[in-house]
């Protein structure tokens, strides 16, 4: 786009775009006629029988069963429509008025009235609740015909339209119909019998032909716009400026294949322009629901791969909650675009980064017009300046300029300032005699709008809106009038209130009430709320009310002309809140007078301290919540009534946080979908608030059962069995200066996989070193964040010793100063974080968390460079796992957050032990072990597979560095993604893995083992059993698998085969269902594996395969590695494991597109050339697989490709000396 702005002035042009543009209707006609079998519309929540017409039948992923037209049924459909229309009386230029939700109602009404150059006027159901702003827009738009969502708004409609001498057709959607209302139903009847009627039965509707003439000035839609006046104003949009906006969503480019997610209300003008501009260019437009639902919108792209979507940040930030526990992604969305106000620059980068889409996009424009706009870009931070997210620059056709306040005076490059545009895509003014009339003033040949918000354009002439002149709020992408607030409450005597918007975490901005005084009255404030949600609906019920006395003034800020300086009330709005929410986090609120009144208060007087959580009363507190949400006081809230029924997205997720605020505990979005009503609610946050007391009184909920022999026999068998074990014990944790009966806390079993690898020393030397930094902390309180994590996490801390019968038992030990002090020690400064990187690699303690334990210690450092605390950990594999770790770490950085806020206890690993114990033999179990033998019956046959083989003992590394970090970028996963969205990035590695082995071997067959986290559910656990009682009062419904506090870890052996003639993708697709079946299965005991596969064949030592192929190559897949932090990061990880080949490995990039792969060997019997080679043959394999064109070919084009390696010395057998790695030397 060109820009003809100098560039110390804040002024650009978008360029030259084509002065004579298709009307509106001809696109939409040209596009059905075009392409008559495409998929047009889809709409998840209607059925696919809608007004007797049979949906289409298009390829969806598992979900078909909904309305899905074609551009023929729906360009028909609308036909009969307008005929009907025209049999009712409507002639072109009559205004067609919709009052729907998102359905295929609402494009069979557009399309329609184009069709008919009647002027289209969607109105939102809301506008029902206010009979003032209602009337004054139907009498605007110059209302003929109505179409409503339901017979409830139809009788709403007729309470508040009366027509008088005016004829108003009024259409319900649906096939019922109402007293003087016509279903849609049968006015589609009524059009199909004038058409036959008119033209036979091939004949076409003889209609005014708009298509034949471009009038630009002819208006084709109304859009009304909140303004700072109490009434809406009406947008005139013609064919010239419906044209302009949808030439700016083609800057990215525009395709009929493309797939568009429309959730926004259809009365907004993204809502309607998006729509109308995908249908124009053949596209398809999805609706998931009726109104948003982040559940259903998330169904809707995943069924029908959705390219495109348009989101406002609150939307956004419920669709990621609700996404996030499954890990779904969308990488078919090449563009989300934000729309709206607030949006942050974490809002953009999470598009990419939690969303999976390929691009995101953002723009800048009104109901009015559109002046900039962004092509989408899969780099997010192309559109990010600091704190400021770039909306876009001067779009095709359009001027855009940043003026002085109040003035027309261009102000230089970088200075904030108003937005004015100028261009094709505007309108020139508003409906009405002297409607807006200071809004718009004329420039030498061009009419100029100011927009009222302020922006910067920066030196590249590229433009961010960082705030608002004008008084407008904007909850959560809804514009909201102050002045038509003031008209209700201005009703009460004396109150003379003023309304400003304050900010919010999830609405980003919500009214605040003003008052001079407070009505006459029981529960003042409640009067106030109880007459804005009556008369406006809950979306515009103040957050709360404050009187002028609270805010300490007189009177109102004023100009010297008198009038009310809103932007400064503003300002000292936020101060107040602010400064009164710190107060009250920290329970010194001031309870002075009666000057605040919120929603939230029964009775109409101050704020009041809550006080102690544990005093809380849930149900009180919730219905509280539900008041200052909706301003419906909780005498009046029916706990039975479905919440959907008075509240949006965005007061679901305010009531979320709130729940969190004031009783400690909150609802999830999934649990607030299942709980659908308030008493559901409240039902489950008692259980939640009892259960976090119980928790808060014993501290955390731990177990104690290593007292008596009568407590150890649960766990250990017989009496004997017992006592054996506890002389044991009391040995190994005596050498440490611990006594059993003093200092012990419970006894645990291991896990069979644990078992084995213990048993056959694979696990012996896995020692983690991780060095952590902790910015802006001392070294005391890093101490005193790692204790209240170690206490959360008894299991790290614990020892280990052998049973009677040979399997290892952890014993934890009771949370106490002698523990800490022995495994927490200070080491006083580094120099650098660097230094404190290399303790990590090199521990200078090896002596540290080895067997018997305690398997945890930490040296504690200051870091000199940074001014902060930072640690090195050594602790053993034994007690943890990559899950476990990750919440380890989340404690730690929540106690350096809040040192003072107790951690919400894990699920305890005992729990979780004992139910893997008692259920391991159970049927379940059982089945899951036979699977794994029917699968594994003949891996006897494939020694020949273990790679890379051992010709001594293997051998870890012990020089610095330890191991081989490799990454590689692989863009065409994107491409796989999108036409085979279940095969996974991790199974792709695998199968690349496999076929480089058999490039080594030469075998059929590759022999990897992999990790499951297992983590998914409970082991073995029948349904039966879910709502027996768990700790606390709880049920074991209640318990999550992904917080227990222990590893849950299995490894599944995998037997490759591989066949050169099979396709890629079929060997893919081969690959990725076992991969579904292993996670199915993945809690099965190994030692039952074993002991069926040395049974099946005699002899033959089948069953130690299963550890050998452990021993001799595993891959583990780490989503994310150890997470992201506020106030620590980890800086270094170390391990030295003696396995022959060991595949660390997640994805990152921007795009989430580049394989990370951490690798260790066995330097006895391989050399970092050898496995060097193996893993840049394994990035080819990976890349050939990704390639589109190799999908079709036999994997064995691959294998033709690849070098047969020459063995290096260590791995011929040969002994190199001098040379711990295994290196050749020169």
């Amino acid at each position: 786009m060109a820009d003809n702005g100098v560039s110390s002035r804040s002024e650009a042009f978008g360029g030259k775009w084509p002065d004579s543009p298709l009307p509106i209707w001809t696109r939409l006609a040209d596009a059905a006629r075009d392409y008559p079998d495409k998929l047009a519309i889809a709409c998840l929540h209607q059925s696919p029988t809608l007004y007797g017409i049979q949906s289409s039948q298009y390829a969806v992923q598992g979900f078909d069963n909904h309305l899905q037209w074609s551009y023929s049924q729906l360009s028909s459909t609308a036909e009969c429509l307008a005929a009907g229309l025209q049999a009712q009386g409507l002639s072109s230029g009559s205004s067609v008025v919709t009052i729907l939700t998102n359905g295929v109602e609402f494009p069979m009404a557009f399309w329609a009235a184009h069709k008919l150059a009647c002027p289209f006027v969607p109105l939102s159901s809301r506008t029902l609740t206010n009979a003032v702003q209602t009337r004054h827009m139907l009498t605007v738009a110059d209302v003929s015909v109505v179409i409503v969502e339901d017979l409830e708004l139809a009788a709403a409609f007729d309470q508040v339209w009366h027509a008088g001498a005016r004829n108003t057709v009024k259409i319900v959607a649906g096939d019922k119909s109402f007293d003087g209302w016509t279903s849609i139903s049968e006015l589609l009847e009524i059009g199909s019998r004038a058409l036959a009627v008119q033209n036979g039965k091939n004949g076409t509707l003889h209609a005014h032909r708009p298509e034949q003439r471009l009038e630009s000035t002819n208006t084709v839609t109304i859009l009304f716009t909140s303004g700072t006046t109490s009434l809406p104003k009406g947008c005139p949009h013609t064919n010239l400026t419906l044209n302009a906006f949808s030439k700016l969503l083609s800057i990215g480019g525009t395709s009929r294949h493309d797939i568009f997610c429309s959730v926004l209300p259809n009365s907004h003008a993204m809502g309607y322009f998006f729509v109308l501009h995908f249908f124009m260019n053949a596209g398809t437009v999805v609706y998931p629901s009726a109104t948003y639902e982040a559940s259903a919108m998330a169904q809707a792209l995943a069924a029908h791969r959705c390219t495109h979507a348009t989101l406002v940040p609150t939307a956004l930030h419920s669709l990621l909650e609700w996404i996030e526990p499954s890990g779904l992604l969308f990488p078919d969305l090449k563009d989300l675009c934000l729309a709206g106000s607030s949006i942050t620059p974490q809002n953009i980068r999470s598009v990419i980064r939690d969303l999976g889409a390929q691009g995101v996009s953002t723009g800048y424009g009104t109901t009015e017009g559109t002046p900039v706009w962004n092509a989408p870009v899969s780099d997010p931070e192309q559109l990010i300046r600091g704190d400021d997210v770039i909306c876009g620059s001067a779009v095709p056709g359009q001027h855009v300029r940043i003026c002085a306040p109040d003035s027309t005076q261009v102000v230089p490059r970088g200075q904030p300032g108003e937005v004015h545009e100028s261009g094709p895509g505007m309108i020139v003014g508003y409906l009405g005699e002297n409607v807006g009339k200071d809004a718009f003033y004329v420039e030498g040949d061009k009419t100029w709008y100011k927009t009222g918000d302020s922006g910067v354009m920066w030196e590249d002439g590229r433009v961010s809106v960082v705030g608002r002149f004008k008084d407008m709020i904007i909850r959560g992408g809804e514009n909201i009038a102050p002045a038509a607030i003031e008209v209700v409450l201005n009703q009460f005597p004396g109150v003379e209130a003023q309304v400003v918007g304050a900010p919010d975490t999830f609405a980003g901005e919500v009214p605040v009430a003003l008052v001079r005084a407070l009505p006459p009255g029981d529960n003042p404030a409640g009067q106030l709320l109880e007459a804005v949600r009556n008369h406006m609906g809950v979306l515009h019920v103040p957050d709360e009310v404050i009187t002028l006395g609270a805010l300490r003034l007189d009177d109102y800020p004023r100009t010297i002309s008198g009038k009310i300086q809103k932007a400064a009330l503003r300002v000292i709005v936020a101060a107040y809140r602010n400064n009164r929410e710190t107060k009250h986090d920290s329970a010194t609120a001031s309870t002075d007078g009666d000057a605040v009144h919120t929603n939230g208060d029964t009775n109409g007087t101050v704020r009041r301290d809550p006080g102690t959580i544990e005093n809380k009363d849930v149900e009180q507190t919730v219905l509280q919540v539900w008041w200052r949400a909706t301003g419906i006081e909780p005498s009046k809230l029916d706990k039975q009534t479905p919440t959907f029924n008075y509240a949006d997205s965005i007061t679901l997720m305010r009531v979320r946080a709130l729940y969190r605020k004031e009783l400690g505990v909150t609802l999830t979005a999934v649990e607030m979908s299942q709980n659908g009503d308030i008493q559901s609610q409240i039902n489950a946050l008692e259980r939640k608030f009892s259960q976090s007391q119980n928790q808060a009184t014993a501290q955390l909920p731990r177990f104690e059962n290593a007292r008596t022999l009568e407590e150890l026999q649960v766990v250990l068998g017989p009496e004997n069995d017992a006592r054996t074990f506890k002389e044991t014990a009391t040995r190994a944790l005596k050498k440490q200066g611990f006594n059993f009966d003093q200092d012990v806390e419970s006894v645990i079993q291991m896990n069979d996989f644990i078992d084995v690898l213990e048993r056959e020393k694979l696990i012996n030397t896995w020692n983690f070193g991780i060095s952590i930094v902790a910015d802006g902390s001392t070294v005391q309180e890093l101490r005193a964040a790692v204790t209240a994590a170690l206490t959360n996490n008894s299991l790290w801390t614990s020892f280990y010793v052998h049973g009677d019968s040979g399997a290892p038992i952890y014993v934890t030990m009771k949370p106490q100063k002698k523990l800490y002090d022995h495994v927490l020690i200070e080491k006083g400064s580094v120099k650098s974080v660097a230094e404190l990187q290399q303790i990590a690699v090199d521990y200078p303690h090896r002596e540290h968390s080895v067997f018997p334990g305690p398997l945890f210690h930490a040296l504690l450092y200051d870091i000199e460079d940074i001014k902060s605390a930072g640690f090195v950990m050594y602790v053993h594999h034994i007690v943890h796992d990559a899950s476990s770790m990750r919440l380890f770490f989340e404690d730690i950085n929540k106690a350096l957050l809040e040192p003072a806020r107790p951690l919400a206890p894990h699920v305890p690993y005992q729990l979780w032990s004992d139910i893997y114990h008692s259920l391991r033999n159970s049927p379940r179990a059982t089945m899951d072990v036979n699977w794994h033998v029917k699968r594994l019956a003949n891996i006897h046959l494939h020694r020949k597979a273990l790679y890379p083989p051992a010709h001594v003992p293997r051998q870890a590394i012990q020089t610095s560095p330890d191991g081989i970090d490799y990454g590689f970028d692989a863009p065409a996963l994107l491409n796989l993604k999108r036409h085979h969205s279940h095969i996974t990035a991790s199974v792709v590695l695998k199968a690349a893995m496999a076929l480089v082995n058999i490039t080594r071997t030469k075998h059929t067959h590759a022999l990897i083992s992999n990790y499951e986290a297992g983590r998914s559910s409970f082991p073995f656990w029948p349904d039966t059993l879910r709502h027996l009682p768990g700790p606390n009062g709880s049920t074991l419904a209640d318990l999550d698998a992904s917080d227990v506090a222990g590893p849950t870890m299995n490894a599944v052996t995998n037997v490759i085969a591989v066949a050169p003639a099979e396709t890629t993708l079929d060997f893919l697709n081969r690959l990725q269902d076992e991969q579904f079946a292993l996670t199915a299965h993945s809690h099965a005991p190994w030692r039952r594996i074993i002991a069926a596969l040395d049974a099946l064949h005699p002899g033959e030592n089948a069953g130690e395969l299963i550890y050998e192929t452990h021993r001799t190559q595993f891959l583990t897949w780490v989503p994310g590695v150890l997470g992201e932090y506020e106030r620590m990061r980890i800086a270094a990880i170390a391990i030295r494991a003696a396995l022959g080949l060991v595949f660390v490995a997640g994805l990152g990039g921007p795009r989430a597109t580049t394989y990370g792969i951490s690798l260790r060997w066995d330097v006895a019997n391989y050399s970092r050339e050898e496995t060097m080679r193996f893993v840049r043959d394994t990035e080819r394999a990976v890349l050939w697989m990704l390639e589109e064109g190799n999908w079709g070919r036999g994997v064995g084009a691959f294998l033709a490709t690849v070098e047969e390696p020459v063995p290096d010395a260590v791995s011929s057998g040969k002994k190199v000396n001098g040379d711990s790695e295994g290196m050749v030397k020169a």
